[in-house]
């Protein structure tokens, strides 16, 4: 009974936490009125013997505490294939301090290998019972993890998680387990690490109890990483885990389609979440996309939502990132908005460089430029009367800009037949001189029919880009 209750000494220093170190050995020469033991090595192993041949090796004990050691007992679980015998005959006995003793082990070879352990009593209270592991032949200890790895699964940042991994020796022989820990993320943990080392013999067991704590979302990988005695060496299992949940943004637009320059649109964000349950702190929307030459930006502030109104016929694209009270940011989200003419003929224009005052203008049909036959700053902020009785197929300019680069619009809603003529006048004055390149889209029926970029840069000049013949409802698009 002795071996089994001496080697559940070692177990219960697993989980227990007793003070081993050094190998199996706690010395402890800070009090130095105690017996203190020290046994080294460890293990010996006789893996060269030929089979029927004899071998010999020898480990000491030694008295390293501040008092006499009385060693009382020396012997080995089964001593079948191993003996042991005092080489000076001073154990069992007496060890003054400072004093050491050799023991030779013999390992006498029958069979394919053999493991013993000897065991060495003494009076150090701290450590009474001190194995030696006998490995002879072709025995070896081996270690065998279960499970071989260990997905944590996904949880929500700053949840704690536990979980296990099973040491089983898996050898013929007992297996020294030095040291444990985790390699790569800090998500993992192992919480039940302080009674190292630990010896299992055959078929026994230990458990590592481990932790996953997300700090944030992502992918978390790391290895728990065992290092035992040759010829184990170093086993490995992986460790993953998910930071889910957190903030997440939900945007739309309502309406999703509005009218050019005239419809307003709101950009909504007040549906997003945090799946934890957490609070929503900010909602960060930015305007990643919308049609070449628009100046238009999304309302300012920090609520929810946003208003948006449209300055060209396009695609706007807004998206939205939310933060919650922890500071972790969503993944973004997009919407889109739609802007439509809703005018018949729909002329836009912008330019490339700032500082130089370019102006749309469309001449009705025998129209002359700078006239009332002419839609240009100077007369059309308010609306021509051309043709007809009635304001369908009067032209209006809807937007003017003189320092920045557009756009500037002007549209009829139902235009009367006849050719129109389109053109840009580089405003005399400006304080750009140098080449600027002009953009003019013509859109008919809500369809874009018709873009030109021409260089314009003499002040004063006029380029006249296209003439847009109507006829019964229909135009022809022809460029000058």
């Amino acid at each position: 009974m002795r071996h089994g209750s001496t080697f559940l000494f070692v177990l219960v220093g697993l989980t227990s936490g007793c003070g081993i170190d050094n190998g199996i050995i706690k010395k402890h020469t800070e009090n130095g009125d105690l017996p203190v033991i020290d046994v080294s090595p460890e293990s010996l192993s006789f893996s060269d013997t030929a089979m029927g041949a004899s071998d010999s090796k020898v480990f000491t004990v030694s008295s390293v505490g501040g008092v006499d050691l009385d060693v009382t007992d020396i012997h080995m679980d089964t001593g079948t294939a191993f003996t042991w015998a005092s080489m000076d005959g001073k154990l069992p006995g007496t060890l003054a301090v400072g004093d050491s003793a050799d023991i030779t082990v013999t390992y006498t070879r029958a069979s394919e290998g053999d493991y013993d352990t000897a065991w060495v009593a003494s009076n150090d209270t701290d450590n009474p019972d001190v194995p030696v592991l006998l490995y002879g032949g072709d025995v070896t200890p081996a270690l065998t993890l279960d499970p071989t790895s260990w997905d944590a699964g996904a949880h929500a940042a700053g949840d704690v998680v536990s979980g296990a991994i099973n040491m089983i020796s898996s050898g013929g022989a007992p297996v020294v387990i030095n040291d444990l820990s985790i390699s790569g993320d800090s998500a993992f943990t192992i919480t039940n690490s302080d009674a190292l080392p630990i010896t299992l013999a055959p078929g026994q067991e230990s458990l590592v109890e481990l932790e996953f704590s997300p700090p944030d979302i992502g992918t978390y990988n790391a290895d728990l990483v065992v290092d035992a005695d040759s010829p184990v060496g170093t086993v490995t299992a992986p460790l993953t885990g998910e930071g889910a949940g957190g903030p997440i943004a939900i945007c739309s637009a309502d309406p999703a389609e509005v009218d050019a320059i005239s419809g307003t649109t709101t950009f909504i964000g007040h549906n997003s979440y945090d799946t934890g349950g957490r609070s929503i702190t900010a909602y960060t929307w930015t305007l990643i996309s919308s049609p070449s030459g628009s100046a238009a930006a999304l309302a300012r502030g920090s609520s929810a939502d946003r208003d948006f109104t449209p300055d060209m016929a396009g695609t706007y694209t807004a998206q939205l990132v939310v933060t919650n009270d922890l500071g972790q940011s969503s993944e973004p989200c997009e919407a889109d908005v739609e802007a439509i003419p809703t005018q018949d003929f729909w002329i836009e224009m912008y330019w490339t460089h700032s500082g130089d005052d370019m102006d749309l203008h469309m001449l009705k049909p025998s129209g002359t430029k700078e006239t009332n036959g002419d839609c240009y700053y100077a007369n059309c902020t308010r609306g021509l009367e051309w043709g007809a009785s009635g304001p369908t197929d009067n032209p209006s300019l809807d937007l003017d800009d003189i320092p920045g680069t557009g756009p500037e619009n002007e549209n009829i809603d139902a235009p009367a037949d006849g050719t129109y003529t389109v053109g840009v006048q580089d405003y005399p004055g400006s304080v750009y001189n140098g080449t600027n390149d002009v953009t003019v889209n013509i859109y008919i029926g809500g369809a874009l029919q018709w873009s030109d970029t021409r260089n314009v840069n003499s002040e004063g000049t006029y380029e006249w880009f296209a003439t847009v013949a109507w006829a019964s409802g229909h135009a022809t698009v022809t460029p000058m």
